[in-house]
């Protein structure tokens, strides 16, 4: 192996230049740094700031957050709206942009602080790390690459994101064969199946309608099955969306004991007063949002997972909501008969010639329902399990016990300085890692307005 020459004083490695990576660096742009300071942002991709989200050229998928509520920037509310109208003044806060011009903008934000603070060392790596290794008897890190070099920071962000979902159900044979696509996000692979063919997808959320958008792209009159265990369907921003007031933690979990069902309750109430009033249920979710962390905290382990298994799916279709737009697409799809959803389990498959028979028992009159299709692709959503990843970064760290799973199998376990926590239970020197596995211990810490926030603070970790 080769080293990386440089000077290992005051150098920070950013792992994952998607979202939560890019954010970090242009976060420690933007600090006051002290002098030498070495920043490395490492990822296999050419491009920077485009993660899995932003990496798609397809104007027909979305942000399912509206503009006035997606700036980068957590001390610039209106940073993104401003991009947005350089390129089309009729962009307003309300409209829900494509992630194209996302991406397009987080690359713009990362060389504007790239130009801005040309004194910081910046560099960009296009290189795929293996593995990252404490030196003995150091604070500091050694990098393995995919490409034989090393390198060596004082300070290490892991800023990975979302992983391919687990296969669902003891079908292994099946997961093998062609009528099977497990990466949803394998624009390539969807492509490839044939136009009039009618398809399956395991799951009925976000991952799911991309993947139905990307296909019916292809054929209008494709059929496409949406399978689910409750067979539920995301609701919808209202067309003019509203920026939820700042409050304090909601008055009416007020003396409420801390358990999913009484929680779910008092927030039930809450919105039937709200509605009564004339008010939209969306406002009382909203309220919810800057609280979530805390509410999360408050839960037991035992709570929590009550809340996973029973609530998870009717608290994610009003939280996590679609654009107008693509909600009215997908209602038009629903009523013309294009697209079925199913509330079921699979029982099995059986494979044929260029074709498989779905074995479906729905879920209210237990019949057995049989679907033949091209292909079943699995958009049941990402995988936050360590142990079932096989990137080989996590692999490693996990084999070399730097990484703890959460007991929910939600991510790992990090303090509230977003050090990694080891096996042993112990805050890593110099080892933070931020991104969406940050939801095992704030379980709101997925999306741009929570995740701009964590960059910052992470960067000021890093910096203090």
């Amino acid at each position: 192996m080769t080293e990386i020459s440089g000077s290992r004083t005051n150098t920070i490695a950013i792992v994952g230049a998607g979202f939560s990576g890019t954010l970090c660096a242009v976060n420690l742009l933007r600090c006051n740094l002290r002098a030498g300071l070495h920043i490395i942002l490492l990822d296999p991709h050419a491009r920077l700031g485009r993660g899995l989200a932003y990496r798609t050229w397809d104007d027909n998928l979305v942000l399912n957050v509206p503009a006035g509520n997606m700036s980068a920037l957590a001390d610039d509310a209106s940073h993104f709206v401003r991009y947005c109208q350089s390129i089309d003044p009729a962009f307003n806060s309300g409209s829900f942009v494509s992630r194209r011009i996302y991406g397009d903008y987080l690359e713009q934000t990362l060389q504007q602080a790239i130009d801005e603070h040309a004194a910081v060392r910046f560099e960009r790596m296009q290189a795929e790390v293996l593995a990252v290794r404490q030196q003995n008897g150091q604070s500091t890190y050694q990098l393995e690459l995919a490409d034989q070099r090393q390198l060596n920071a004082d300070q290490v962000v892991l800023a990975f994101g979302h992983f391919t979902p687990t296969d669902p159900g003891p079908f292994s044979e099946f997961y093998q064969s062609d009528s099977y696509i497990s990466n949803p996000w394998n624009f390539a692979a969807l492509d490839r199946i044939d136009a009039n063919a009618p398809v399956a997808l395991l799951g009925g959320a976000h991952t799911a309608l991309d993947v139905l958008f990307r296909l019916t792209s292809q054929s209008d009159a494709r059929k496409v099955y949406l399978i689910s265990r409750r067979g539920l369907s995301l609701q919808a921003h209202r067309s003019h969306p509203q920026s939820p007031a700042v409050a304090g933690f909601p008055s009416f979990f007020d003396h409420v004991e801390p358990t999913a069902r009484h929680y779910f309750r008092a927030l039930r109430l809450k919105v039937e007063e709200h509605l009564a009033s004339g008010g939209d249920w969306r406002d009382v979710i909203n309220s919810l949002r800057p609280h979530t962390p805390e509410i999360w905290q408050r839960l037991s382990l035992r709570e929590r997972r009550r809340f996973l298994s029973q609530l998870l799916p009717y608290w994610d279709i009003h939280r996590h909501r679609l654009a107008p737009v693509a909600h009215l697409r997908f209602g038009q799809m629903l009523r013309a008969g294009q697209v079925e959803t199913i509330a079921g389990y699979v029982q099995g498959y059986e494979i044929n010639a260029g074709s498989v028979n779905i074995e479906v028992r729905e879920r209210r009159s237990g019949i057995i329902r049989k679907l033949n299709v091209a292909c079943v692709i699995n958009c049941t959503g990402p995988n936050y399990d360590i142990h079932a990843i096989e990137m080989p970064l996590i692999k490693q760290l996990n084999a070399d016990g730097y990484l703890k799973q959460d007991a929910l199998k939600l991510g790992f376990e990090v303090n509230e300085c977003y050090q990694v926590i080891d096996v042993q239970g112990r805050a890593a020197d110099n080892l933070y890692y931020v991104g969406p596995m940050l939801k095992a211990r704030y379980w709101e810490a997925i999306a741009v307005p929570e995740l701009r926030i964590h960059t910052r603070r992470l960067a000021e970790v890093l910096t203090g």
